[in-house]
């Protein structure tokens, strides 16, 4: 099996009271090492855990819970109806499983509308 490259999360926080949080992320399209991802390996999918409220250890049972998929190429996914804070990660899916957790990320009610990009 082989592992899909490293995933980038962004959250793009929307106007108060006009519409929820998009957690957003960047296409995976290298393995770990960098190397382009071959035909047929191309990621169809990502899947969007919420583990409960805690940045401390692994995002598992029963925290874990499947919160939606987006189907590649779509890259993000709106937090609508979701309470907030939350602790997030997403994986990449293609035919030869499904990744590694990308980094945790908190999603809290911003106080102002801004863009938050990991580093």
């Amino acid at each position: 099996m082989r592992v899909l490259g490293a995933l980038v999360l962004l959250v793009v926080s929307a106007l108060p009271a006009v519409a929820a949080p998009i957690l957003a992320w960047d296409a995976v399209t290298t393995d770990p090492t960098g190397v382009p991802l071959g035909p047929g390996l191309e990621v169809s999918s990502y899947r969007v855990y919420r583990c409960g409220t805690s940045m401390g250890g692994a995002c598992a049972a029963p925290e874990r819970v499947l919160l939606g998929t987006a189907v590649a190429p779509a890259t993000q996914i709106d937090l609508v109806g979701e309470p907030f804070p939350q602790v997030y990660v997403v994986t990449a899916v293609n035919r030869a499983g499904e990744s590694l957790d990308s980094a945790k990320f908190k999603v809290t009610p911003a106080a102002e509308p801004r863009n938050l990009r990991l580093p």
